[in-house]
């Protein structure tokens, strides 16, 4: 590199989260191995909120052998006891513990990797342990003496284009745990220490990805019940309008969405974290590049007839809550519609009959109008006689009779127009303040 790059590149300005995103695919690096080796895992499941507790348990660890600690927001840590060694590594709701030693005899399965841990920081771990697994790796033997060493229903296959043999029954033996053997070629570490991440997160996730199971069954029977409600509210929408029928249909169904919401929001992330768990698994399963051993299924085959069943059980059931409150809210969509034209028709109605009020209103004042001018010119006149009267006692020729007469309908004519015009002007503010409002 030159100078003037050298230069131009230590004034950069690094994304402060550069570092992290380069290390996340570092992070968890498979254990290079050599059989025979003993390899122990377990999972235990303390949720979102427990990685500071498991991050404790494996500090405490480190401080007992005297090794060093994991920094405050370390997701994995790697201790190196001499004659064992564990990797601590912490997931989105779980931590694995994977141990790892040689075993001191030749007989698979008699002893574990545990064996030299302290058994009271064992007793200790932090959420409960989900996934608790042995894999053992011993030279390649002959695979049916192998396969005695499980049940009936041995599964197992060639691996890596026939690098290895991998062979299990998926059951737990006396001590909880469920076994892998694995039969690997000596020489190629690498490649074995790849095989073991990989059959271990198979491991690790089928169990993870099946909590979903359970959660499906409960919440189909929660569902089974939602959709019977919906399915008499959908009869009862089918029925003759009646608004208040109405409104007390969509306040139920307003209710029975939010009962389906809360249902959704309990399982949601359930059922994605097993859809991405499952995935992961699959593809495990492919990178094992397996062929099949006579008369014995494959992990892949496996998986397919117990696990992939379940996990379409879950996809079904997560389907069937979004189905379910899609077709609540369409409901409700077509009742409140319902409800609107209702009370469309309400309002044009009300509006009619405040228009035909308000013509009867208009008569009315009209006639009162009438009414009032001649009230008003009838006392006008009288008022006006009275000066007349006088008149005509001073200058006899003068008739106030007459006078009265000829002035009564100039009076009535003043009246009426004045009162004419001042109920023009109230009703034309009336109308602009309605404009302004408007």
């Amino acid at each position: 590199m030159s100078q003037s790059t050298s230069a131009a590149t230590t004034r950069w300005r690094y994304h402060p989260q550069r570092d992290v995103l380069i290390a996340e695919a570092h992070a968890r690096p498979f254990t290079p191995l050599v059989g025979p080796a003993l390899i122990t895992r377990i999972a235990t499941l303390s949720g979102q909120a427990g990685e500071e507790a498991d991050r404790v348990h494996m500090a405490a660890l480190c401080r007992r052998l005297g090794q060093p600690e994991p920094g405050p927001t370390s997701r994995w840590c790697v201790l190196d006891a001499g004659l064992w060694r564990v990797r601590w590594e912490r997931h989105t709701e779980l931590s694995t513990w994977t141990f790892f030693r040689a075993p001191s005899g030749t007989t698979p399965f008699a002893e574990s990797a545990l064996d030299l841990a302290p058994e009271d920081w064992l007793s200790a771990f932090p959420g409960e342990v989900l996934v608790a697994t042995r894999l053992e790796v011993w030279p390649e033997v002959d695979e049916r003496a192998a396969a005695a060493l499980f049940g009936l229903e041995v599964v197992g296959a060639r691996l890596a284009d026939g690098a290895a043999i991998a062979l299990t029954d998926f059951r737990p033996d006396a001590q909880g745990m469920t076994r892998y053997l694995m039969l690997a070629h000596a020489g190629d570490a690498a490649l074995t220490g790849r095989l073991v991440q990989s059959l271990l997160e198979i491991e690790t996730y089928r169990l993870m990805a099946l909590l979903a199971f359970p959660v499906a069954g409960q919440t189909a029977s929660a569902l089974g019940t939602i959709e019977a409600t919906a399915a008499e509210l959908a009869h009862k929408l089918a029925e003759d309008a009646d608004p208040e029928a109405d409104r007390l249909l969509l306040d139920r169904l307003a209710a029975l969405a939010g009962e389906t919401e809360a249902l959704i929001g309990r399982t949601s992330f359930r059922f994605g974290a097993a859809s991405a768990y499952h995935g992961i698994v699959r593809e495990r399963i492919d990178m094992l590049r397996e062929t099949h051993i006579d008369g014995l299924l494959t992990l892949g085959e496996f998986m397919q007839r117990r696990l992939d069943p379940a996990m379409r059980t879950c996809d079904a059931t997560a389907e069937r809550q979004r189905a379910t409150i899609d077709r609540i809210a369409r409901m409700a969509q077509m009742l409140n519609t319902r409800v609107e034209v209702a009370a469309e028709a309400t309002s044009a109605a009300l509006l009619a009959s405040m228009d035909k009020r308000a013509g009867t209103q208009l008569k009315l004042q009209q006639t009162v109008e009438g009414l009032s001018t001649a009230a008003i010119a009838y006392y006008a006149v009288g008022l006006l006689s009275f000066p007349l009267k006088a008149i005509e006692s001073v200058w006899h020729a003068f008739s106030a009779t007459v006078a009265v007469g000829i002035a009564a309908p100039l009076v009535v004519l003043v009246v009426w127009r004045s009162l004419h015009s001042w109920r023009r002007k109230l009703e034309d503010e009336g109308t602009s303040r309605s404009e302004r409002r408007s």
